[in-house]
């Protein structure tokens, strides 16, 4: 069955955001009355691909969510001006991937991040006329598998495929029963992956091969 549509992760597949989250998020905690631990590259690594909630419990861990979630929101805004003012670390070749792959197919991207990151950065890479949709678990508080399931029927998709870092993502395809293209360039491994793209610029190649 041909694909007609390509679901993009957003951390580890398109960007890495570790520079600017870790910037804003660290200005903003030491301006609180609350202990906090600080982001560094390998926390925040770590928490690439996980809810809010994760990060909350990361970074206030003394805290309870009903707490920390409101703060966690207000961070998720500082990060989202920071990569509006000052950019966000693109991987090669993302915004003439989307041009090429839109002529084919519908493209979506799909992430666990907080409301509003996806627009800064489809914003600061200059593909926001290439994407159809977008979710995220900001946008209604539901984590990745099930919100893949509701782009798929919100959309009326046939055969997507999602193209992600992560064993996470993978376990959400499986789960959502769809099929899994692995980039190698991410935050995860996923040595046993069917479909496996070693730069943004294979997709186009790989995608017509997927079933």
């Amino acid at each position: 069955m041909k694909t007609d549509a390509v679901i993009f992760d957003i951390d580890g597949t398109l960007t890495n955001s570790i520079r600017p989250i870790i910037a804003s998020w660290n200005r903003h905690l030491a301006s609180l009355e609350y202990p906090y631990i600080a982001l560094d590259e390998k926390l925040c690594a770590s928490l690439m691909g996980k809810t809010m909630d994760d990060w909350a419990k990361a970074v206030l861990p003394s805290l309870d969510l009903s707490v920390s979630r409101p703060i966690t929101e207000v961070m998720e805004q500082k990060e989202n001006e920071e990569i509006r003012q000052n950019g966000t670390d693109l991987y090669p070749y993302v915004k003439e991937t989307f041009e090429k792959l839109s002529r084919d197919y519908d493209l979506f991207i799909l992430s666990n991040c907080g409301k509003g990151y996806i627009e800064a950065v489809m914003a600061h890479a200059g593909i926001e006329e290439y994407v159809k949709g977008h979710l995220c678990f900001g946008d209604n508080g539901i984590d990745k598998p099930e919100n893949l399931k509701k782009m798929i029927r919100d959309y009326n998709l046939v055969h997507p495929v999602y193209v992600g870092d992560t064993a996470r993502d993978r376990e959400c395809c499986k789960e959502a029963g769809v099929p899994f293209i692995f980039v190698s360039w991410g935050f995860g491994d996923v040595p046993d992956a069917p479909y496996k793209a070693d730069s943004m610029k294979d997709l186009a190649d790989i995608i017509p091969t997927v079933i």
